[in-house]
């Protein structure tokens, strides 16, 4: 007989496999490139059905750097060749790469040839004239990095606040969503045992990722 544990977690993928069918019925832009500063932007690439278009993928960056990162994001990209952080890497218990000055976190990966092999493969892939930039309130993000986020010269951009800040136009609060006042959930997490929604579904994926 199946588990309570097993059965609800048969429940949820069933939600969530109408949840994504409907996602990958009403996305047009199928070739953008998604860059994120965690997890979010690849799980959101998978839910959607959308390739890899990005290296930004099952890592993260400190939010001063990410911000770093995009002010100069064709530097980063095509004129630094990502390298082993030992030093971190061995703090860490995971690959730390580096650009320049910029740390890189693969914690998903479990060496560091692995994750730059994966870098280098879909760095191949990124579309400079369609690109959608993801960041979140996480891991020391000030207002002031927000407000830097804000500055940032892209159409396309949402950071994800534990708070509301209707003074800046990209930073999207979702209702419940914050773990503290500095810092939101993990919006992968499922909202609760029995639903199928993610807290990354409070947001309009289809109307921000069609809109060109």
């Amino acid at each position: 007989m199946m588990k309570m544990k097993e059965l609800n977690k048969f429940y949820r993928k069933t939600l969530r496999r109408h949840i994504n069918k409907n996602y990958q019925k009403n996305i047009k832009n199928k070739d953008c490139s998604i860059i994120a500063m965690n997890c979010v932007g690849g799980v959101v690439s998978h839910e959607l059905g959308l390739r890899f278009n990005s290296p930004t993928v099952n890592l993260w960056f400190k939010p001063g750097e990410f911000i770093r990162f995009l002010s100069q994001l064709e530097y980063y990209l095509y004129d630094c060749e990502i390298r082993m952080d030992v030093q971190i890497s061995n703090q860490c218990g995971y690959p730390v790469g580096k650009l320049d000055d910029i740390s890189v976190y693969f914690t998903h990966y479990e060496t560091f040839e692995q994750a730059k092999q994966k870098w280098n493969e879909r760095l191949k892939r990124v579309k400079m004239d369609n690109i959608y930039i993801i960041m979140v309130q996480k891991d020391g993000c000030t207002e002031d990095d927000i407000l830097a986020f804000e500055k940032l010269k892209y159409k396309h951009k949402v950071i994800f606040t534990s708070k509301e800040y209707p003074q800046y136009h990209s930073a999207y609060y979702i209702p419940r969503s914050a773990e503290d006042e500095y810092n939101v959930k993990n919006l992968c997490d499922y909202q609760s045992k029995l639903t199928g929604k993610r807290w990354l579904d409070e947001f309009d994926w289809i109307s921000f990722l069609n809109e060109r």
